[in-house]
């Protein structure tokens, strides 16, 4: 599912948990299902995962590309391996370039690098965007 936009979802589950659960929270990130690891399996076996890529790739939104996770964060494995976002460090793919860990990378090397990116990128930017 491609959720709303932020602000529109805050306001509805800000009222809907205070009033049901009283629970009161700062704010809300909302982020698409990504099309890997069990929900990827699951969009296999269930023969959605043609139908569900399909709504994200028609679903790109460009003014959202700016904000995406992978263009200001990293992350970084418990090995010290760095990757461009949260997904792909799930999906074991690292950096681009000789340099790939928090011990080897140089500030030159992160300045211009390609980002790594495959389908399950459209899951950050589709709709509203997701990172």
């Amino acid at each position: 599912m491609i959720p709303q936009s932020e602000e529109e979802l805050e306001e509805v589950y800000r009222v809907k948990l205070k009033e049901d659960y009283g629970i009161v929270f700062n704010d809300l990130f909302a982020i698409t299902n990504s099309p890997i690891g069990n929900f990827g399996r699951w969009l296999d076996k269930s023969r959605n995962l043609d139908r569900y890529m399909n709504r994200l790739y028609n679903s790109f939104n460009d003014e959202v590309v700016e904000e995406v996770m992978c263009r200001s964060t990293l992350s970084v494995d418990y090995d010290g391996t760095i990757h461009d976002c949260d997904f792909n460090l799930a999906l074991g793919l690292g950096i681009r370039g000789k340099n790939k860990t928090i011990f080897d990378i140089t500030a030159n090397d992160l300045g211009n690098r390609p980002i790594v990116t495959a389908n399950h990128c459209y899951s950050c930017t589709a709709g509203a965007g997701s990172s």
